[in-house]
Protein backbone atom coordinates (compact mmCIF):
# COMPACT_ATOMS: atom_id res chain seq x y z
CA UNK A 1 0.00 0.00 0.00
CA UNK A 2 1.35 3.42 -1.00
CA UNK A 3 -1.19 5.99 0.08
CA UNK A 4 0.77 9.20 0.34
CA UNK A 5 4.13 8.63 -1.25
CA UNK A 6 4.92 12.30 -1.87
CA UNK A 7 4.08 13.48 1.64
CA UNK A 8 3.00 16.89 0.35
CA UNK A 9 1.21 19.21 2.76
CA UNK A 10 -1.27 21.86 1.65
CA UNK A 11 -3.25 24.60 3.39
CA UNK A 12 -6.76 25.70 2.41
CA UNK A 13 -8.04 29.02 3.81
CA UNK A 14 -11.77 29.74 3.53
CA UNK A 15 -13.13 33.27 3.46
CA UNK A 16 -16.96 33.05 3.58
CA UNK A 17 -18.06 36.49 2.36
CA UNK A 18 -19.15 37.73 -1.07
CA UNK A 19 -20.73 40.93 -2.36
CA UNK A 20 -23.82 38.91 -3.29
CA UNK A 21 -25.01 35.30 -3.34
CA UNK A 22 -25.08 33.80 -6.85
CA UNK A 23 -28.16 31.69 -7.69
CA UNK A 24 -26.10 28.63 -8.69
CA UNK A 25 -23.73 28.66 -5.71
CA UNK A 26 -23.93 25.97 -3.02
CA UNK A 27 -20.59 26.88 -1.39
CA UNK A 28 -20.40 28.19 2.16
CA UNK A 29 -20.72 31.84 1.17
CA UNK A 30 -22.58 34.73 2.76
CA UNK A 31 -23.26 38.35 1.83
CA UNK A 32 -20.67 40.77 3.23
CA UNK A 33 -20.85 41.77 6.89
CA UNK A 34 -18.89 44.26 8.94
CA UNK A 35 -15.98 42.37 10.45
CA UNK A 36 -13.32 42.96 13.06
CA UNK A 37 -10.01 41.98 11.47
CA UNK A 38 -8.34 41.27 14.80
CA UNK A 39 -10.96 38.66 15.67
CA UNK A 40 -10.46 36.87 12.37
CA UNK A 41 -6.69 36.97 12.70
CA UNK A 42 -6.95 35.42 16.18
CA UNK A 43 -9.23 32.64 14.97
CA UNK A 44 -7.17 31.76 11.89
CA UNK A 45 -3.99 31.83 14.00
CA UNK A 46 -5.48 29.53 16.64
CA UNK A 47 -6.53 27.06 13.96
CA UNK A 48 -3.05 27.02 12.45
CA UNK A 49 -1.47 26.30 15.84
CA UNK A 50 -4.03 23.57 16.46
CA UNK A 51 -3.27 21.91 13.12
CA UNK A 52 0.45 22.06 13.90
CA UNK A 53 -0.32 19.99 17.00
CA UNK A 54 -2.43 17.55 14.96
CA UNK A 55 0.43 16.97 12.53
CA UNK A 56 2.60 15.93 15.45
CA UNK A 57 -0.19 13.92 17.06
CA UNK A 58 -0.61 11.83 13.91
CA UNK A 59 3.08 11.76 13.03
CA UNK A 60 2.61 13.32 9.59
CA UNK A 61 6.13 13.19 8.22
CA UNK A 62 6.19 16.30 6.01
CA UNK A 63 5.68 19.58 7.80
CA UNK A 64 6.53 22.14 5.08
CA UNK A 65 3.73 23.58 2.98
CA UNK A 66 3.69 22.81 -0.73
CA UNK A 67 0.60 24.92 -1.54
CA UNK A 68 -1.73 27.48 0.03
CA UNK A 69 -5.13 28.25 -1.46
CA UNK A 70 -7.39 31.14 -0.41
CA UNK A 71 -10.92 30.18 -1.49
CA UNK A 72 -14.46 31.24 -0.71
CA UNK A 73 -16.62 33.12 -0.85
CA UNK A 74 -14.51 35.84 -2.36
CA UNK A 75 -11.10 35.92 -0.65
CA UNK A 76 -9.93 38.95 -2.66
CA UNK A 77 -12.38 40.85 -0.42
CA UNK A 78 -10.33 39.88 2.64
CA UNK A 79 -8.61 42.73 4.44
CA UNK A 80 -4.95 42.57 3.45
CA UNK A 81 -3.80 42.41 7.07
CA UNK A 82 -5.63 39.09 7.51
CA UNK A 83 -3.97 37.56 4.44
CA UNK A 84 -0.59 38.86 5.57
CA UNK A 85 -1.06 37.40 9.06
CA UNK A 86 -2.06 33.96 7.74
CA UNK A 87 0.94 33.81 5.42
CA UNK A 88 3.38 34.89 8.14
CA UNK A 89 1.99 32.50 10.75
CA UNK A 90 1.88 29.56 8.36
CA UNK A 91 5.48 30.21 7.32
CA UNK A 92 6.62 30.46 10.94
CA UNK A 93 4.81 27.25 11.93
CA UNK A 94 5.35 25.01 8.92
CA UNK A 95 7.84 26.58 6.55
CA UNK A 96 7.38 26.65 2.79
CA UNK A 97 8.77 24.38 0.11
CA UNK A 98 10.98 26.29 -2.32
CA UNK A 99 8.47 26.35 -5.19
CA UNK A 100 5.34 26.86 -3.10
CA UNK A 101 2.16 27.76 -5.01
CA UNK A 102 0.04 30.40 -3.23
CA UNK A 103 -3.33 30.85 -4.97
CA UNK A 104 -6.16 33.27 -4.32
CA UNK A 105 -9.61 33.51 -5.91
CA UNK A 106 -10.85 36.89 -7.15
CA UNK A 107 -13.74 38.37 -9.09
CA UNK A 108 -13.41 40.88 -11.96
CA UNK A 109 -14.75 43.91 -10.05
CA UNK A 110 -12.83 47.19 -10.08
CA UNK A 111 -12.36 47.08 -6.29
CA UNK A 112 -10.76 43.65 -6.38
CA UNK A 113 -8.70 44.47 -9.49
CA UNK A 114 -7.13 47.41 -7.66
CA UNK A 115 -5.80 44.99 -5.01
CA UNK A 116 -3.91 42.68 -7.41
CA UNK A 117 -0.54 44.40 -6.96
CA UNK A 118 -0.93 44.41 -3.16
CA UNK A 119 -1.75 40.71 -3.20
CA UNK A 120 1.39 39.96 -5.19
CA UNK A 121 3.49 41.94 -2.70
CA UNK A 122 2.11 39.78 0.13
CA UNK A 123 3.28 36.61 -1.64
CA UNK A 124 0.31 35.50 -3.74
CA UNK A 125 1.80 34.01 -6.94
CA UNK A 126 -1.25 32.48 -8.59
CA UNK A 127 -4.59 34.23 -9.22
CA UNK A 128 -7.84 32.48 -10.11
CA UNK A 129 -10.45 34.84 -11.55
CA UNK A 130 -14.15 33.98 -11.47
CA UNK A 131 -15.09 35.33 -14.90
CA UNK A 132 -17.86 32.66 -15.16
CA UNK A 133 -19.26 33.81 -18.51
CA UNK A 134 -18.10 35.61 -21.65
CA UNK A 135 -21.57 36.94 -22.47
CA UNK A 136 -23.34 39.82 -20.68
CA UNK A 137 -26.80 38.23 -20.84
CA UNK A 138 -25.47 35.02 -19.36
CA UNK A 139 -23.63 36.93 -16.62
CA UNK A 140 -26.96 38.48 -15.61
CA UNK A 141 -28.60 35.04 -15.63
CA UNK A 142 -25.83 33.76 -13.35
CA UNK A 143 -26.33 36.67 -10.97
CA UNK A 144 -22.87 38.13 -11.50
CA UNK A 145 -22.18 41.78 -10.65
CA UNK A 146 -19.59 42.36 -13.40
CA UNK A 147 -19.92 42.55 -17.19
CA UNK A 148 -17.65 41.27 -19.97
CA UNK A 149 -15.74 44.57 -20.15
CA UNK A 150 -14.97 44.35 -16.41
CA UNK A 151 -13.83 40.77 -16.90
CA UNK A 152 -11.51 41.58 -19.80
CA UNK A 153 -9.89 44.49 -17.94
CA UNK A 154 -9.38 42.37 -14.82
CA UNK A 155 -7.86 39.49 -16.77
CA UNK A 156 -5.50 41.85 -18.62
CA UNK A 157 -4.38 43.42 -15.33
CA UNK A 158 -3.92 40.00 -13.72
CA UNK A 159 -1.75 38.79 -16.61
CA UNK A 160 0.46 41.88 -16.28
CA UNK A 161 0.77 41.33 -12.52
CA UNK A 162 1.09 37.55 -12.14
CA UNK A 163 2.94 34.85 -14.05
CA UNK A 164 0.24 32.28 -13.30
CA UNK A 165 -3.37 33.25 -14.01
CA UNK A 166 -6.38 30.94 -14.12
CA UNK A 167 -9.95 31.67 -15.15
CA UNK A 168 -13.16 29.90 -14.11
CA UNK A 169 -15.98 29.64 -16.65
CA UNK A 170 -19.48 28.15 -16.40
CA UNK A 171 -21.08 26.82 -19.57
CA UNK A 172 -23.58 24.33 -21.01
CA UNK A 173 -26.83 25.56 -19.55
CA UNK A 174 -30.34 25.62 -20.95
CA UNK A 175 -30.76 28.17 -23.72
CA UNK A 176 -27.06 28.63 -24.42
CA UNK A 177 -26.13 28.12 -28.07
CA UNK A 178 -23.02 26.07 -28.83
CA UNK A 179 -22.00 28.33 -31.72
CA UNK A 180 -22.15 31.41 -29.48
CA UNK A 181 -20.20 29.70 -26.70
CA UNK A 182 -17.46 28.38 -28.99
CA UNK A 183 -17.00 31.76 -30.68
CA UNK A 184 -16.78 33.52 -27.31
CA UNK A 185 -14.29 30.98 -25.99
CA UNK A 186 -12.05 31.15 -29.07
CA UNK A 187 -11.89 34.96 -29.00
CA UNK A 188 -11.22 35.00 -25.25
CA UNK A 189 -8.37 32.51 -25.52
CA UNK A 190 -6.88 34.32 -28.50
CA UNK A 191 -6.89 37.66 -26.66
CA UNK A 192 -5.53 36.49 -23.30
CA UNK A 193 -2.31 34.62 -22.52
CA UNK A 194 -3.68 32.43 -19.71
CA UNK A 195 -1.94 29.51 -18.04
CA UNK A 196 -4.95 27.64 -16.69
CA UNK A 197 -8.70 27.35 -17.29
CA UNK A 198 -11.40 25.60 -15.26
CA UNK A 199 -14.58 24.85 -17.24
CA UNK A 200 -17.63 23.81 -15.21
CA UNK A 201 -20.89 22.73 -16.73
CA UNK A 202 -23.76 24.34 -14.86
CA UNK A 203 -25.23 22.02 -12.26
CA UNK A 204 -28.38 22.71 -10.28
CA UNK A 205 -27.44 22.08 -6.66
CA UNK A 206 -29.90 21.62 -3.81
CA UNK A 207 -30.14 24.67 -1.57
CA UNK A 208 -29.56 27.19 -4.37
CA UNK A 209 -31.97 29.67 -5.95
CA UNK A 210 -31.67 27.80 -9.25
CA UNK A 211 -32.75 24.59 -7.52
CA UNK A 212 -35.81 26.29 -6.03
CA UNK A 213 -36.75 27.72 -9.43
CA UNK A 214 -36.14 24.36 -11.10
CA UNK A 215 -38.56 22.68 -8.69
CA UNK A 216 -41.14 25.36 -9.50
CA UNK A 217 -40.69 24.79 -13.23
CA UNK A 218 -39.09 28.22 -13.69
CA UNK A 219 -35.63 26.94 -14.67
CA UNK A 220 -34.67 24.14 -17.04
CA UNK A 221 -31.75 21.72 -17.25
CA UNK A 222 -29.80 21.24 -20.44
CA UNK A 223 -30.29 18.01 -22.39
CA UNK A 224 -27.59 15.42 -21.55
CA UNK A 225 -26.63 14.87 -25.18
CA UNK A 226 -26.26 18.60 -25.78
CA UNK A 227 -24.16 18.90 -22.61
CA UNK A 228 -21.89 16.16 -23.94
CA UNK A 229 -21.48 18.08 -27.21
CA UNK A 230 -20.54 21.22 -25.27
CA UNK A 231 -17.96 19.20 -23.35
CA UNK A 232 -16.33 17.59 -26.36
CA UNK A 233 -16.17 20.76 -28.47
CA UNK A 234 -14.80 22.84 -25.57
CA UNK A 235 -12.04 20.29 -24.96
CA UNK A 236 -11.09 20.41 -28.64
CA UNK A 237 -10.85 24.21 -28.64
CA UNK A 238 -8.65 24.25 -25.55
CA UNK A 239 -6.44 21.52 -26.95
CA UNK A 240 -5.97 23.57 -30.12
CA UNK A 241 -4.81 26.48 -27.92
CA UNK A 242 -2.09 24.33 -26.25
CA UNK A 243 -4.06 23.56 -23.10
CA UNK A 244 -3.90 19.98 -21.86
CA UNK A 245 -6.84 18.56 -19.95
CA UNK A 246 -5.43 17.00 -16.79
CA UNK A 247 -8.67 16.65 -14.82
CA UNK A 248 -12.28 16.31 -15.85
CA UNK A 249 -12.89 20.10 -15.73
CA UNK A 250 -9.39 21.56 -15.66
CA UNK A 251 -6.96 22.49 -18.42
CA UNK A 252 -3.43 23.86 -18.16
CA UNK A 253 -0.49 24.82 -20.28
CA UNK A 254 2.69 22.85 -19.68
CA UNK A 255 3.90 23.23 -16.10
CA UNK A 256 0.85 25.12 -14.84
CA UNK A 257 -1.40 22.42 -13.38
CA UNK A 258 -2.93 23.59 -10.12
CA UNK A 259 -0.72 21.96 -7.47
CA UNK A 260 -3.21 22.62 -4.72
CA UNK A 261 -6.14 20.91 -6.39
CA UNK A 262 -3.86 18.03 -7.32
CA UNK A 263 -3.33 17.49 -3.59
CA UNK A 264 -7.09 16.80 -3.28
CA UNK A 265 -7.32 14.59 -6.34
CA UNK A 266 -4.23 12.61 -5.29
CA UNK A 267 -5.58 12.26 -1.73
CA UNK A 268 -2.58 13.88 -0.07
CA UNK A 269 -2.49 15.74 3.27
CA UNK A 270 -4.10 19.13 3.65
CA UNK A 271 -5.11 21.47 6.45
CA UNK A 272 -8.36 23.44 6.22
CA UNK A 273 -8.98 26.61 8.23
CA UNK A 274 -11.91 29.03 8.20
CA UNK A 275 -15.72 28.62 8.31
CA UNK A 276 -16.81 25.37 6.67
CA UNK A 277 -13.28 24.38 5.64
CA UNK A 278 -12.15 20.84 6.21
CA UNK A 279 -8.80 19.09 6.18
CA UNK A 280 -7.64 15.51 5.82
CA UNK A 281 -4.48 13.84 7.08
CA UNK A 282 -3.06 10.35 6.82
CA UNK A 283 -2.31 9.26 10.38
CA UNK A 284 0.93 7.28 10.69
CA UNK A 285 -0.03 6.43 14.27
CA UNK A 286 -3.33 4.83 13.26
CA UNK A 287 -2.24 2.35 10.58
CA UNK A 288 -2.33 5.05 7.87
CA UNK A 289 -6.03 5.74 8.45
CA UNK A 290 -7.56 9.02 7.24
CA UNK A 291 -8.53 11.72 9.72
CA UNK A 292 -10.94 14.48 8.65
CA UNK A 293 -11.34 17.82 10.44
CA UNK A 294 -14.59 19.72 9.85
CA UNK A 295 -15.04 23.36 10.80
CA UNK A 296 -18.24 25.10 11.84
CA UNK A 297 -19.91 26.55 8.75
CA UNK A 298 -21.60 29.62 10.20
CA UNK A 299 -19.00 32.43 10.24
CA UNK A 300 -20.11 33.90 13.59
CA UNK A 301 -20.21 30.49 15.24
CA UNK A 302 -16.80 29.62 13.80
CA UNK A 303 -15.39 32.86 15.21
CA UNK A 304 -16.84 32.22 18.65
CA UNK A 305 -15.38 28.70 18.69
CA UNK A 306 -11.89 29.73 17.57
CA UNK A 307 -11.31 33.21 18.97
CA UNK A 308 -9.50 32.07 22.10
CA UNK A 309 -8.73 28.44 21.30
CA UNK A 310 -9.34 26.22 18.29
CA UNK A 311 -12.35 23.93 18.18
CA UNK A 312 -13.55 21.77 15.29
CA UNK A 313 -17.19 20.85 14.81
CA UNK A 314 -16.25 17.23 14.03
CA UNK A 315 -13.20 15.01 13.76
CA UNK A 316 -13.92 11.87 11.75
CA UNK A 317 -11.78 8.77 11.42
CA UNK A 318 -12.41 7.04 8.08
CA UNK A 319 -12.33 3.28 7.89
CA UNK A 320 -10.31 1.68 5.10
CA UNK A 321 -13.31 1.19 2.81
CA UNK A 322 -14.40 4.83 3.08
CA UNK A 323 -10.83 6.00 2.48
CA UNK A 324 -10.42 3.72 -0.53
CA UNK A 325 -13.65 4.82 -2.20
CA UNK A 326 -12.74 8.47 -1.66
CA UNK A 327 -9.21 7.92 -2.99
CA UNK A 328 -10.57 6.09 -6.05
CA UNK A 329 -13.28 8.70 -6.71
CA UNK A 330 -10.85 11.59 -6.55
CA UNK A 331 -8.04 9.83 -8.40
CA UNK A 332 -10.16 8.86 -11.39
CA UNK A 333 -10.97 12.54 -11.95
CA UNK A 334 -7.39 12.85 -13.20
CA UNK A 335 -6.68 12.05 -16.82
CA UNK A 336 -3.48 10.27 -15.75
CA UNK A 337 -5.56 8.01 -13.48
CA UNK A 338 -4.72 6.52 -10.11
CA UNK A 339 -2.11 4.05 -8.92
CA UNK A 340 -4.02 1.08 -7.56
CA UNK A 341 -1.29 0.69 -4.92
CA UNK A 342 -2.85 3.69 -3.16
CA UNK A 343 -5.83 1.52 -2.25
CA UNK A 344 -5.75 -0.44 0.99
CA UNK A 345 -8.03 -3.10 -0.49
CA UNK A 346 -8.42 -3.26 -4.28
CA UNK A 347 -11.47 -5.50 -3.87
CA UNK A 348 -13.64 -2.38 -3.47
CA UNK A 349 -13.53 -2.42 -7.29
CA UNK A 350 -16.15 -4.99 -8.26
CA UNK A 351 -14.51 -7.60 -10.48
CA UNK A 352 -17.43 -8.17 -12.87
CA UNK A 353 -17.99 -4.43 -13.33
CA UNK A 354 -14.27 -3.92 -13.90
CA UNK A 355 -14.16 -6.59 -16.61
CA UNK A 356 -17.19 -5.17 -18.42
CA UNK A 357 -15.78 -1.65 -18.49
CA UNK A 358 -12.34 -2.88 -19.51
CA UNK A 359 -13.77 -4.97 -22.37
CA UNK A 360 -15.65 -1.90 -23.62
CA UNK A 361 -12.44 0.17 -23.30
CA UNK A 362 -14.22 2.57 -20.94
CA UNK A 363 -11.50 2.05 -18.36
CA UNK A 364 -7.85 1.19 -18.95
CA UNK A 365 -5.34 -0.37 -16.60
CA UNK A 366 -1.63 -0.46 -17.38
CA UNK A 367 1.46 -0.77 -15.18
CA UNK A 368 -0.68 -0.57 -12.03
CA UNK A 369 -2.43 2.66 -13.10
CA UNK A 370 -6.20 2.71 -13.55
CA UNK A 371 -7.75 5.49 -15.62
CA UNK A 372 -10.95 6.35 -17.46
CA UNK A 373 -10.88 6.62 -21.26
CA UNK A 374 -10.94 10.35 -22.03
CA UNK A 375 -13.97 9.87 -24.28
CA UNK A 376 -16.00 8.72 -21.26
CA UNK A 377 -14.84 11.21 -18.64
CA UNK A 378 -18.15 13.08 -18.80
CA UNK A 379 -19.80 9.90 -17.43
CA UNK A 380 -17.31 9.61 -14.56
CA UNK A 381 -19.83 9.54 -11.69
CA UNK A 382 -21.78 6.71 -13.29
CA UNK A 383 -18.56 4.77 -13.97
CA UNK A 384 -17.42 5.05 -10.35
CA UNK A 385 -20.84 3.98 -9.05
CA UNK A 386 -20.80 0.99 -11.39
CA UNK A 387 -17.26 0.01 -10.32
CA UNK A 388 -17.94 0.15 -6.59
CA UNK A 389 -21.62 -0.82 -6.27
CA UNK A 390 -22.28 -3.51 -8.90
Amino acid sequence: MNRNENNFLSLYVHWPYCESKCPYCDFNSHVNENIESAHWINSYTNQLYSMKEQLSEHDVSTKKLNTIFFGGGTPSLMPLEIIESILKTSFDLFGYNKCIEISLEANPTSYEKDKFCDLKKLGINRLSIGVQSLNDDNLKLLGRLHNTEDAQLAVEHAIKTFNNVSVDLIYAFHGQQIINWTNELKVFLRNNDLQHISLYQLTIEEGTKFFTNYKKGLFNKIDDNKAANFYEISNEILNDQNFSKYEISNHAKHGFQCKHNLSYWKSQNWIGIGPGAYGRLWSSKSNNSRVEYQNYKNPKRWLSKNMYKSEFEKINFFNNTTSDIDTLTMGLRLCEGIETSKLYDESIIQNNAFKKLEEQKIIIIKDGILRVNKNYMIKLNSIIDFLTNS
